[in-house]
Parts: C-alpha cells; sequence; structure tokens
C-alpha cells in the first residue's frame, strides 16, 4: 500500500513539473511592454478531442473565457510585465500590445498513466498572426478545467517570450 501512495505522490508532483516550469520561466521573462489580451468569442464554439488511449471518468466542462481569463491573471503574477484582460479592441496606450486571442483546438491526449492537453492558439495584432500551441501534461487524475488554463497560461507565455525576443 505505501508504495502505490509513493507512486501516486511521485507522479502528481511529476503532473505539475510543466507548470512549474512554465512559472519559472515566465518569471525570467525581461520586457518593457504591456500587453492586453482580448477572448475571442469564437472559441466557445470548440470541444475536446481525443486521441490515444481511452479515458475514463468525466470532469466538468470548463467555462472557456474564464479559464481564459485566469491563465492571463497568474501570469501576470509570474512576471514582472504588465498583462491584461480587456474586453474590447480599445488599446489603452501606444507602448502596449493588444492582442486577440483565439482558441482554434482542445487535444487530449491520453496514455497509460500520463496525458497532454494541447491547445491550437491565434494570436492576431494589427498586421500579424501567431499560431502557437500551449501544452499541460497530466498525469492520473484531472479535470479539465485545470489543465485547459494551464495550457492557455504556456501558450500565452511562449506568445510573451516570442515578442519579446524580437
Amino acid at each position: 500500500m505505501k508504495k502505490v501512495v509513493l507512486l501516486s505522490v511521485v507522479i502528481l508532483i511529476l503532473g505539475c513539473a510543466s507548470h512549474k516550469k512554465t512559472n519559472k520561466l515566465a518569471s525570467e521573462i525581461n520586457c518593457d511592454r504591456s500587453f492586453y489580451f482580448a477572448y475571442d468569442e469564437r472559441s466557445d464554439f470548440e470541444d475536446f478531442q481525443y486521441e490515444g488511449l481511452p479515458t475514463y471518468g468525466d470532469s466538468k466542462f470548463p467555462d472557456f473565457k474564464r479559464s481564459f481569463i485566469k491563465s492571463i491573471d497568474e501570469l501576470d503574477e509570474d512576471t514582472e510585465m504588465s498583462l491584461q484582460f480587456v474586453e474590447s479592441n480599445m488599446l489603452p496606450s501606444i507602448s502596449s500590445t493588444f492582442v486577440r486571442v483565439r482558441i482554434e483546438d482542445i487535444r487530449i491526449i491520453a496514455g497509460i498513466s500520463s496525458g497532454v492537453l494541447e491547445v491550437d492558439l491565434l494570436y492576431q495584432m494589427e498586421g500579424e498572426k501567431i499560431y502557437l500551441t500551449g501544452k499541460s501534461k497530466m498525469h492520473l487524475a484531472f479535470t479539465k478545467k485545470g489543465s485547459l488554463y494551464k495550457a492557455l497560461k504556456n501558450g500565452h507565455y511562449l506568445f510573451i517570450s516570442s515578442i519579446c525576443s524580437r
């Protein structure tokens, strides 16, 4: 019994590793820009696609917009930049970057004891489109809601780091 509990704890710790890595990398970003993220309402029409081994159980279906807002808020806490969710297309200032984000596809790729939730994202700025895939590793027990916001947060980190490294 002790071995089962120990194995479960190790697997759960490893499952948090990808999210912790995103947090650590995000805290190291050095960028002078402010980012304003708007949620594209067309994202609400996406559905979870399943690949790989069958999954068992079913978690509550997340509110995509709330998961999106949570991912922005948490990434803002992890960085020293200004990241905000906005409802409109209005730019607060010239020195800020406005981006509209649309969820284009959501996949759960399940293995024997782990899986990955991948979210294909389209970042649209004035005259530019950037396609990225945010990922969140999952082990044993996971929820769609928890994994979705972590994958969104990972996608936002990838976007910000690509913009700031230019």
